[in-house]
C-alpha cells in the first residue's frame, strides 16, 4: 500500500475517531447542561475515581494501570543497568506519578461532594454496568485480535480527551469548580493518546482489509463508549443517537 493511501484512510479514521469524540462531548453537555447537585456529581464521580484506580484501557491488568506500572517498575528496579533502562524506568516512574494524580484529583473531588473519605474498598464496587460491557469488549478484542486488536484500544483511549474538554469549563460552585481543576490537569496530560494511536495505525496497518478491520473493532469500541458515557451521567442510553453518530451525523470535535 503505498504512502498517499495510508494517509487517506488514515485520515478517514481520524475523522470518524473525532466524530465518536464529539458524540462523547455531546452527552457531556447535555448532563452539565444545567445545575447539578452535589449528588448528581457524585454518581459519575464513583465511576471516574473507579476507572482512574481500576480501568484498564490501555492495559489488560485486571488490577489496572497504576497496579499494572507498580508491577512493572517491581520487575525493572533491579534490572536497569544500562541507559536506555534507565530512562524507561524513569518514565515508568513518571507515567505512575500522573496516572495516580489523575486518580487522586477526582477522589479530592468525590470527598468534597459527599463529605465522606474515600473507601479503597468502597470504589470496586463502583463500576458501572456499561463500563464493564466496554472492559469486556477491550478484552475480547485484545484476546481475539492480539498486537492488531491493542492498535484499535489504543486509538480509541480517553476518546479523544472530550470528557475532560468539556468538564474544565463547567463553572457555578465549589464542587464544578473543584472538578473543572481537576480535568483541566487530566487534559493536558491526556490529550497526546488518539493522537500517539492514530500515528501507530498508520505505520502498521497495510492493506485494505486491515484498515477496514481497524474501523470495525474501533467503531464497537466507540460504540459502546457512548453508552458507558450515558450510563456515567445516569442519562438515558439514546440508541438512535448513536446510530446517527455512527453515520457521521455529527461535526467533529476539533483539532487541539
Amino acid at each position: 500500500m503505498d504512502a498517499q493511501r495510508k494517509s487517506e484512510l488514515s485520515a478517514s479514521l481520524n475523522e470518524m475517531g473525532r466524530r465518536f469524540w464529539a458524540g462523547e462531548a455531546e452527552i457531556c453537555r447535555q448532563f452539565w447542561g444545567q445545575p447539578r447537585s452535589s449528588e448528581e456529581q457524585a454518581h459519575w464521580l464513583r465511576l471516574q475515581v473507579y476507572k482512574e484506580m481500576y480501568g484498564s484501557g490501555l492495559v489488560g491488568n485486571p488490577g489496572g494501570l497504576i497496579r499494572a506500572f507498580l508491577e512493572e517498575l517491581h520487575d525493572q528496579v533491579g534490572n536497569a543497568e544500562t541507559k536506555e533502562q534507565r530512562s524507561d524506568f524513569e518514565r515508568s516512574l513518571r507515567v505512575l506519578r500522573e496516572e495516580y494524580n489523575h486518580f487522586k484529583l477526582f477522589a479530592d473531588v468525590l470527598e468534597t461532594a459527599t463529605g465522606q473519605p474515600v473507601s479503597n474498598e468502597s470504589l470496586k464496587g463502583w463500576q458501572l454496568d456499561e463500563d464493564k460491557k466496554l472492559q469486556a469488549i477491550r478484552q475480547r478484542i485484545r484476546e481475539q485480535e492480539g498486537a492488531f486488536g491493542e492498535l484499535a484500544i489504543m486509538f480509541t483511549e480517553g476518546g479523544g480527551s472530550a470528557f475532560f474538554l468539556v468538564g474544565r469549563d463547567i463553572k457555578g460552585d465549589p464542587v464544578s469548580d473543584e472538578i473543572a481543576q481537576a480535568c483541566e490537569t487530566v487534559y493536558t496530560d491526556e490529550l497526546e493518546h488518539g493522537e500517539h494511536g492514530a500515528l501507530d495505525l498508520e505505520h502498521e496497518l497495510d492493506s485494505e482489509e486491515e484498515w477496514a478491520k481497524a474501523r470495525e473493532l474501533i467503531t464497537e469500541i466507540c460504540q459502546q463508549r457512548l453508552r458507558m458515557r450515558y450510563g456515567m451521567f445516569a442519562l438515558p442510553i439514546n440508541e438512535a443517537r448513536i446510530a446517527e453518530i455512527t453515520e457521521g451525523k455529527i461535526e467533529p470535535l476539533p483539532v487541539a
